[in-house]
């Protein structure tokens, strides 16, 4: 009888240790306070985005974006929604826009196709404005079996500057520097074998650094 007792002594002891241990905590905490300025004070690598010099006639930008609305087949035409403008300027008495993204939406039919200069993504800015690096990277690759190849071309003064393999993710070119006032042009080459519906996302990174690519 005495040895039952002492077993449910120490089962009892062992409880309530793990108890106390199960309340004990070591605290560290980080407090973050984050200041957003509007897109008409953005600069650097802040003022940078995509464009079409057509939709906004007049800006003080190389020409790209000149076919984002044309006609691929029938009455069917390239069709491109602008996101969220981040930054935005005066030049010439009319207001003017960069914008954090664009959804594109191109018909095709089956076959090959170059589509020359659907946008365009600029750095507006001054002299005294730092360069800028933008890094290209496939999010969601254009994997479906019809896809033959996918390639995003990208063109700075006329001269390629990166292709985006967009069925691996490949890329060659790392990064394209930008001095304010310049742009890229985008060029999209496709070939599909088979009716099908391709879908694809290209992230572009702007730093300061030519060393430090985005993961």
């Amino acid at each position: 009888m005495k040895r039952f007792t002492a077993i449910v002594s120490l089962l009892v002891i062992t409880a309530i240790v793990a108890a106390v241990n199960a309340a004990v905590f070591a605290y560290r905490w980080m407090q973050v306070s984050v200041s957003i300025a509007p897109a008409t004070s953005a600069r650097g690598a802040a003022c940078t985005g995509f464009y079409s010099s057509v939709a906004q006639p007049g800006i003080n930008l190389p020409s790209a974006g000149t076919n984002y609305n044309a006609i691929t087949y029938g009455a069917n035409t390239i069709t491109i929604s602008t996101g969220t403008p981040v930054c935005q300027w005066t030049h010439g008495g009319n207001a003017y826009s960069l914008y954090e993204s664009i959804e594109v939406t191109i018909p095709l039919t089956v076959g090959s196709w170059y589509i020359k200069d659907f946008y365009g993504f600029g750095y507006n800015g001054t002299a005294a404005d730092p360069v800028v690096y933008v890094y290209v990277k496939v999010e969601d690759l254009a994997n479906e079996a019809n896809i033959e190849y996918a390639n995003l071309i990208i063109y700075k003064d006329g001269v390629q500057a990166a292709t985006v393999d967009l069925k691996s993710g490949t890329i060659t070119g790392s990064s394209i520097m930008l001095s304010p006032g310049e742009a890229l042009q985008l060029d999209l080459a496709i070939k599909a074998s088979a009716q099908t519906d391709a879908t694809f996302r290209v992230g572009f990174y702007v730093g300061y650094s030519s060393r430090e690519a985005p993961r």
